[in-house]
């Protein structure tokens, strides 16, 4: 590992000041409730500022109410309830949330949240899915939790070189990790990429804009990587929120500082493993590729669907996460919360090694990088809408795309 786990496992306030920087604008910090400069305030309900850290019940309920019509992404939607008729604050959060059917039929918010602040850093520091790294036929380049291996290896059909990372979470650290390898397969001259994302539920966007930035090659930097469009309240915070694809550190871990400058593979296709726990910034990688025209073949189960994202914000013991901005790519495309559906469906075996000759994924991966088509008994073009699957997920769904 690159990182000390001080910084693998941040609470969600100490990320904030690492992220705003390169991505503009947020929420409030810690439990005074200071309001953010850019946010707008409420004209119906008044400004959250002035309930913020009014703790009593109805002091929570009106700050929740204004702070809501301040930056929900669907802010004008928000049903009509009886405040009155909930004793407890989450109760009353969530029947707020707008559920009515998006052009895809499905529910608009299936992700915000709120929990006591104690739960957050809790949430976030709960263990990642168990490294299961070996090396496959080959040199093992890193193991770590959220990055357990980088392997190179030659494909057996046509004799190309390619790289396998299996990539299990955006946690803080990660950039840093990934640059190493991805400096390593450079050296090596892959000339395919499988990055394995089938346990990524997401995390920190910044490190997802320099992922997708390190698969492309010079000719992209400067165009979209993800433009995040907040409500009609908020254009001067979507004007400034507009992530390029990069070719340079712009927002620095503990390994490699600002203007570092960032291994480029120069691809035109890449391969992703993906399943239903694949969510938020992972599909953020995927998404933002296409959108400059870089080939992604997914091979495994229909990703999660979340293009939506939050800021943090406290009050009174409890951090709300509504759902702040939607994530478009290069083309502006950002509909896809029935998930990605593979190009090749392939069922997972669990029991096996990811990245092993015995990973059903990574082989079918392989199989395509020789052929050119996926292997005999995989679907294509598999539609169901997936489901995120909590118990399994490395990270809580709220957390997906972070930015506070």
């Amino acid at each position: 590992m690159h990182k000390p786990s001080s910084l693998r496992l941040p609470s969600v306030a100490l990320a904030a000041s690492l992220l705003l920087a390169a991505c503009g604008g947020g929420g409030g910090g810690g439990d005074s409730g200071s309001s953010t400069p850019t946010t707008p305030p409420s004209t119906r309900f008044g400004a959250s500022s002035n309930y913020a850290g009014i703790c009593t019940l109805d002091g929570q309920k009106q700050f929740i109410r204004a702070y809501m019509d301040e930056v929900y992404y669907w802010y004008n939607e928000i049903p009509d309830v009886d405040a009155a008729a909930f004793s407890n604050i989450t109760d009353y959060f969530n029947a707020l949330l707008v559920k009515t059917p998006d052009a895809n039929g499905q529910p608009k918010d299936r992700f915000s949240a709120v929990l006591p602040t104690s739960a957050v850093a809790a949430a976030l520091s709960q263990n990642l899915l168990p490294a299961r790294a070996t090396a496959v036929d080959s040199t093992a380049l890193s193991l770590s939790t959220a990055v357990p291996q980088a392997n190179v290896i030659t494909s057996p059909g046509t004799g190309r070189k390619v790289g396998y990372i299996q990539f299990n979470d955006f946690s803080i650290g990660a950039q840093d990790e990934l640059i190493t390898d991805f400096r390593n397969m450079q050296s090596a001259g892959v000339q395919d990429l499988v990055l394995d994302l089938r346990f990524n539920s997401g995390g920190y966007l910044y490190i997802a804009q320099s992922t997708a930035s390190m698969v492309t090659g010079a000719g992209n930097v400067g165009k979209t990587f993800e433009q995040l469009t907040y409500n009609d309240k908020r254009g001067a915070e979507t004007a400034a929120s507009r992530l390029p694809f990069i070719n340079t550190v712009t927002t620095p871990e503990s390994q490699f500082g600002v203007g570092t400058a960032l291994p480029q593979l120069n691809l035109p296709r890449v391969y992703v493993l993906t399943s239903g726990l694949t969510c938020s910034a992972s599909e953020s990688v995927i998404n933002s590729l296409r959108g400059v025209d870089v080939q992604v073949v997914t091979v495994g189960g229909t990703t999660c669907g979340k293009p939506y994202g939050f800021h943090q914000r406290n009050n009174c013991g409890y951090a709300y996460f509504p759902i702040e901005f939607k994530g478009t790519n290069n083309k502006g495309f950002g509909d896809y919360t029935t998930g990605f559906s593979p190009t090749c469906t392939v069922t997972d075996n669990r029991s096996t090694t990811p990245g092993s000759g015995g990973d059903p994924l990574f082989q079918a991966a392989i199989h395509h990088i020789d052929t050119g088509a996926c292997p005999a008994g995989a679907a294509t073009a598999q539609s169901s809408i997936p489901q995120l699957d909590l118990e399994e997920s490395a990270r809580p769904a709220w957390a997906g795309r972070i930015l506070n």
